[in-house]
């Protein structure tokens, strides 16, 4: 009972020393609104299953996600020092590709709203590769701001790779997806044409022509995102120059 406490104690601390008050209570903002949106569309789309309700509900169990791996995966001591903060840069990804995006229904009218989200994706992922870069520091490492900027530039696209990948295959063999990226006529295409022929029937783009656009995308604005991130770090290293130059206060007893 002791070790369970003192975990929990220990998780509460690191959040409170991690994510501000409002950044916490813009977590559970979003909770609510996503599940508003389930009950929303549960109404409207009536009984039965529907690809909306699972994004939903997937998006909302996502907003969990910090939470649930460091619960799930006590024993892991790297897993379990997954920052906090990354959790706010996921709940802005979830945001806009689920709940504005599903819920709001603007991935069907808004145009280019995929394109849209692939920007701010690569954007993100950005920062949330530099956090995830504090799993693998102690508290007394240190790093060059160039090399932590290109790890985390690292990570976004090799992130960004990933998904397109995922993305591709899930939308190749489960159409029921709703991404359209694949209107796919057997009986009209060979074999090849499948993968590499038709792609996002409404904007008559070809599918990997499509992967290929939203991996784009994704590359240009973690490109900025890099270069935001690297003069951040600059200044904080030269901050931290000048405090750890500066001499301090002695008082005498």
């Amino acid at each position: 009972m002791n070790k369970i406490k003192s975990f929990f104690s220990g998780e509460i601390a690191d959040l409170k020393s991690s994510v501000g008050k409002l950044e916490y209570a813009s977590w559970w903002l979003l909770r609510m609104l996503m599940v508003g949106a389930l009950i929303y569309k549960r109404t409207e789309l009536g009984p039965g299953f529907d690809m909306t309700l699972l994004q939903l509900g997937l998006n909302l169990l996502a907003s969990f996600t910090i939470t649930l791996v460091r619960l799930i995966l006590i024993p892991k001591k790297i897993v379990c020092k997954l920052p906090f903060r990354s959790q706010t840069y996921l709940n802005v990804l979830i945001f806009f590709a689920s709940f504005c995006g599903h819920g709001l229904n603007c991935i069907h009218d808004v145009a280019s709203w995929d394109k849209l989200m692939h920007l701010l994706t690569g954007f993100l992922f950005v920062f949330i590769g530099n956090e995830l870069l504090r799993m693998f520091m102690r508290s007394d490492d240190k790093m060059s701001p160039l090399l932590q900027t290109f790890t985390a530039f690292g990570f976004s696209n090799i992130a960004i790779v990933i998904w397109e990948i995922f993305e591709f295959f899930v939308d190749y063999y489960w159409p029921e997806s709703c991404n359209q990226a694949y209107n796919i006529h057997p009986d009209r295409d060979p074999w090849f044409f499948k993968i590499f022929g038709t792609g996002a029937q409404n904007e008559n783009q070809w599918a990997v022509f499509d992967t290929c656009v939203d991996m784009l995308c994704a590359f240009l604005t973690s490109v900025m995102g890099a270069v935001i991130l690297l003069v951040f770090l600059h200044r904080k290293e030269k901050k931290q120059i000048v405090i750890d130059m500066t001499p301090k206060e002695t008082v005498a007893v």
